[in-house]
């Protein structure tokens, strides 16, 4: 369920929504916001792992997303990381019952109209173009650590947890993971100010940490050879790591199987091994098929996404470019409709599918609509 929301201003008009602009001052990550007495000891590593496969039921009724999330994750144990740009206020309807924690985390992700993903053992809920990336980003980040030289692979490796006070900013929270592997970032002023509760994270990796952090700003981060330096720089817009495996039995048999479990990856035989190619999730799919384990990650049902919709006198062509952004499509648009995408429209509409806010969006105003694949065509009808 997307949120938007809009505020007027004296002299601009700008459409807010909840991955790209908080109505409030505060951002409100997600994690252990709970006083010192109350310190929650976070499962990490395969006990985090073995949680998202244990079988859990709950029921939220008009709970405030960030509300439902801090008792779920108290609960369960698990840190969780919500992106700064999702409303914490925002009321979600939910009945889970006989699933297993993953597939309940996945449809919280849905009834946001985002995604889930892990890095490291912290969950992170967010919007889909991030959430589908952001595991792939950090092993990344990662790999390239082991090419730098041996003290600054050691700093950038060092595995700690980690709590800040409330009303830390983000700049200065990257600056405290910068000093801990002694380097310096080139370009902090790329980060947004907010400020942000209390936090406390398990033990991860300085850059995993710097990750998650950047995650809500679109931003990853690049190190220097010789790790003296880091610069910010946007996500990229498609990520894969390449991984070797050694299978029993036949390369070609294993091939075969990994092919059919996973058409996007990239399969290859070198040696007496198989290289494949494909996201930090495929390749948790590739192991386990591999070791002939469950497949565990719950994925999100075609057309199960829900949509909010709050506007106020705003132009057409805005409103379909964060949607077309938010869903990652090609917007192309018949010159005889053009100008239709100045007028201003006002909705306040919920729980609409993609198609239903579409059609409530443009059919009134005489713009037809076909989504196909990865583009969204307008044209008059």
């Amino acid at each position: 369920m997307l949120v938007f929301v809009t505020r007027n201003a004296m002299a601009h008009h700008r459409l807010m929504i909840a991955f790209a602009g908080l109505v409030f001052s505060l951002a409100f990550p997600l994690s252990s916001h709970v006083a010192a007495e109350d310190a929650i000891s976070w499962r990490s590593g395969e006990d985090f792992r073995r949680q998202l496969d244990s079988t859990i039921g709950f029921q939220w009724e008009s709970s405030p997303i960030r509300q439902g999330l801090l008792g779920l994750g108290a609960n369960q144990r698990i840190a969780l990381w919500l992106d700064r740009r999702v409303d914490p206020g925002h009321e979600v309807d939910l009945l889970v019952s006989d699933a297993t924690l993953d597939e309940a985390l996945q449809r919280v992700g849905n009834a946001i109209g985002g995604g889930v993903c892990y890095v490291g053992s912290v969950t992170y809920i967010g919007s889909t173009p991030v959430t589908t990336k952001l595991a792939t980003l950090a092993a990344m980040r990662r790999d390239e650590v082991k090419q730098l030289p041996t003290t600054a692979r050691i700093r950038f490796a060092e595995s700690s947890a980690w709590k800040w006070e409330e009303l830390s900013t983000p700049g200065e929270l990257l600056g405290e993971l910068a000093e801990a592997a002694n380097t310096r970032v080139v370009n902090i002023d790329q980060i947004q100010h907010d400020l942000w509760p209390a936090g406390d994270w398990p033990a991860m990796p300085v850059t995993d940490r710097m990750t998650l952090l950047l995650a809500g700003f679109d931003l990853t981060f690049e190190i220097s050879r010789d790790g003296s330096a880091i610069r910010l720089a946007p996500m990229p817009a498609d990520v894969a790591i390449e991984r070797s495996y050694s299978p029993r039995g036949s390369l070609n048999t294993a091939a075969t199987a990994i092919a059919k479990a996973l058409p996007s990856v990239g399969v290859k035989k070198q040696g007496a091994q198989l290289a494949i190619t494909g996201t930090f999730e495929e390749h948790e799919v590739v192991g386990r098929l591999i070791r002939g384990e469950p497949i565990r990650r719950a994925e999100s049902k075609p057309g199960s996404k829900r949509f909010d919709l709050r506007v106020e006198n705003q132009p057409i062509g805005a409103i379909v470019k964060v949607v077309a952004d938010r869903e990652m499509l090609e917007v192309r648009v018949d010159s005889a409709i053009r100008s239709k995408l100045q007028r201003r429209i006002s909705l306040d509409v919920k729980q609409l599918t993609l198609e239903e806010l579409l059609e409530r969006a443009l059919g009134s105003e005489g713009i037809a609509h076909k989504v196909e694949g990865s583009v969204l065509e307008l044209r008059a009808p």
